[in-house]
């Protein structure tokens, strides 16, 4: 079986909050002159993998040399302690604790600023992306409104209350106001970065290079924009560009683990399964308490038919960001391979109502409720998968598939199994072996076994060294030998690591 995901941790590597927010340029750096946090806080207590907010400008040092520098506001991911000394994703060098909070302590140091002086516009504005991090978003547009009311040419606010739209899934306003933060501040790097980001989340790929181009014009030496240029070129499907996209930011600092998360999705799709375990394992290893990388290693952990350990991967995962779709969407997968149907369509259930309508997501529900015998309710999902889903061969796959081996005759449907089979084909150039096994079963039902014979062994060639799907192809193809058809137990998930 094969399962959906979209695995760029897209989304999730080009909208990285922990860079989405720094005060970026000469203009804005001179407005953030503030108090420095000189006195102890929680953050002592952090473990690596824990959120803080940076409460001064400082510049970090590696011995005495000063490395690199974060600036008052920046919101990261502890990746290492050291005494009092930590290292933050994506910062080179380290820095001392009592220059960052946790995000509650952090959330009190500005609200005190801001009881001090109501028209402390930076305070506003980084309170405001505090409860954007912790997810309060009607109380984050409070304060980023309040900032832009009391300095309206702040591009950084404007930049940030972008974002906040983002999040809503208010686009056009998210456009809106990051264009103007451009305008305001024609050299702001972030800004452009940000715009990239919004194009990259309605899947415009190619608005999304052009602007984290102009980011990269303006700010060669910061990897994140070679980070999430590197996605949204693997989401035009140019690789070659992503891989060399992800190696500059490894250059520019190996401690970001969408890097090696990326570096991971490229190696899956060239069905390189050790190196993409072997990549998603280093994201780990940056940020154990990371989601997305978690969810990356137990997607490859499923790929390589390790369940009992991809589901260790994903449930730890969910825990850390209970509100991650994709996480659910594929421990639910791992469920169906292990038979467990009920949980997994409680997951599919979750994924749905975190993410709205998905048509993977619906596609892999019906399997699941293939799986537990209702028919009724798989074909209802499938067909809803179906009508959205567009141009995507995988879920036209996992419909046909359904309609070619359903259990069920009363299920089942010749004519379209073979019609959406032989156009799935068509448009893989015949390359995906799945598919090709998927028009054999519809030939097969067809009681054109000559064709199914035919084009199942074309199956079995493409699929040489795949152990497990290589077996149950083997068997297919004797089965329409004896001139006879195959029907599932459970169907094919629809799958795509894009």
């Amino acid at each position: 079986m094969k399962s959906a995901m979209t695995q760029s941790s897209a989304g999730s590597t080009v909208s990285r909050p922990s860079r989405s927010f720094v005060w970026v340029g000469l203009i804005l750096i001179a407005l953030m002159a503030g108090t420095l946090s000189s006195s102890a806080n929680s953050a002592m207590a952090q473990e690596i993998g824990d959120r803080v907010c940076v409460t001064g400008n400082f510049k970090t040092r590696i011995y005495r040399k000063e490395v690199d520098r974060v600036v008052e506001g920046s919101i990261y991911t502890v990746i290492a302690k050291k005494g009092k000394w930590c290292s933050l994703e994506g910062v080179n060098g380290w820095l001392p604790f009592e220059y960052v909070m946790n995000l509650d302590d952090a959330e009190k140091h500005f609200s005190k600023r801001i009881e001090s002086d109501e028209r402390d516009f930076a305070a506003l504005a980084h309170r405001g992306m505090i409860r954007y991090e912790k997810e309060e978003l009607v109380e984050a547009f409070k304060d980023l409104n309040q900032s832009l009311s009391v300095n309206k040419k702040n591009a950084l606010t404007w930049n940030n209350r972008g974002i906040v739209y983002k999040a809503q899934g208010r686009y056009d306003k998210a456009f809106e106001d990051i264009r103007y933060a451009v305008k305001l501040a024609p050299k702001y790097a972030h800004a452009y970065f940000n715009l990239g980001v919004v194009h990259y989340a309605v899947n415009n790929y190619s608005a999304a290079i052009k602007a984290f181009d102009e980011a990269i014009k303006l700010d060669e030496e910061d990897p994140w924009y070679f980070v999430s240029r590197g996605s949204a070129k693997y989401g035009a499907g140019d690789f070659d560009g992503a891989l060399e996209d992800y190696n500059k930011s490894i250059e520019l600092n190996k401690r970001i683990s969408d890097s090696y998360v990326g570096r991971s999705n490229i190696h899956l799709a060239n069905n390189e399964l050790d190196k993409a375990f072997e990549e998603a394992d280093k994201a780990v290893d940056i940020q154990p308490k990371n989601a997305v990388s978690l969810n990356q290693r137990g997607w490859v952990l499923y790929k390589q038919k390790k369940y009992d350990e991809a589901m260790f991967d994903l449930n730890r995962a969910i825990t850390y960001a209970p509100r991650l779709p994709l996480a659910y969407n594929n421990r639910a997968v791992c469920y169906v391979e292990l038979g467990e149907y009920e949980k997994a369509i409680a997951d599919y259930n979750e994924s749905l109502e975190l993410s709205g309508d998905s048509a993977l997501v619906f596609a892999n529900r019906g399997v699941a409720w293939e799986g537990e015998g209702d028919y009724s309710k798989a074909r209802k999902d499938l067909m809803q998968a179906n009508k959205m889903a567009g141009e995507i061969p995988d879920v036209a796959n996992t419909v046909a598939w359904f309609f070619a081996t359903c259990p069920d005759e009363d299920y089942r449907s010749r004519k379209k199994a073979i019609e959406m089979a032989e156009k799935v084909c068509e448009e893989s150039e015949w390359k995906d072996a799945s598919f090709i096994d998927t028009l054999s079963a519809a030939y097969a039902e067809q009681g054109e076994f000559k064709k199914a014979v035919e084009s199942q062994e074309k199956a079995i060639k493409m699929a040489d060294g795949d152990g497990e799907n290589l077996a149950a192809y083997q068997e297919r193809l004797a089965l329409y030998k004896d001139g006879k058809p195959f029907f599932s137990k459970a169907g094919k998930s629809a799958e795509t690591d894009r």
